[in-house]
């Protein structure tokens, strides 16, 4: 009987452990998370990887209805200023992939440069066709005066840039083909 008595206050002891501690929230889940919940993992990445953030790689063709909005709009970024802007953004681009040696990419970039460079000066102008004339959708657009002998001393610099730099990918790639041929040639 001692014995009994002497388990009754260590159960006891545990009973009232168990009873303080804090108990899992046993609330339901929002209508709406209730359905993420239910999503698989493959799902989930699918999902993700249309955002251009989370993108491992470009999308493949895509149906008709299904364009990415998203990836489009970032897409359209890379066009948006003055010529020299948008050569200097391409340049930029060739530069750091030079510094990763990616010749073949590099050298795109150089000529996207290039390419924007020969573009029109002004934009497309982006009024609808048929809306009505009294409304100006440039009205709340900052438009900056450019100095046109600036930007032409700016564009040419950066053509002469991005002409030698092109020249560069090509010699290396060029290069590499040569030693990677010689190499090749050597072991047979």
């Amino acid at each position: 009987m001692a014995s009994n008595q002497a388990k009754d206050p260590e159960s006891s002891l545990v009973d009232m452990i168990e009873q303080a501690r804090p108990q899992a929230a046993s609330a339901d889940m929002p209508p709406g998370m209730e359905q993420k919940k239910q999503t698989t993992a493959d799902e989930l990445y699918r999902e993700l990887n249309r955002y251009p953030l989370f993108m491992n790689s470009l999308p493949d063709a895509e149906e008709p209805g299904e364009a990415n909005d998203m990836l489009e709009a970032l897409k359209a970024l890379a066009y948006e200023g003055t010529r020299a802007e948008i050569a200097e953004n391409f340049k930029t681009q060739g530069n750091e992939a030079v510094a990763e040696k990616r010749w073949i990419d590099a050298r795109e970039f150089y000529t996207k440069a290039l390419t924007a460079l020969k573009g029109p000066k002004v934009p497309v102008s982006t009024e609808p066709e048929d809306g009505p004339p009294d409304i100006d959708i440039n009205a709340n657009r900052v438009v900056e005066e450019v100095d046109e002998e600036a930007e032409e001393k700016k564009e040419k610099a950066l053509q002469e840039a991005c002409l030698a730099n092109r020249a560069l990918c090509q010699l290396e790639m060029s290069s590499s083909a040569f030693w990677e041929m010689s190499r090749c040639c050597a072991i047979h």
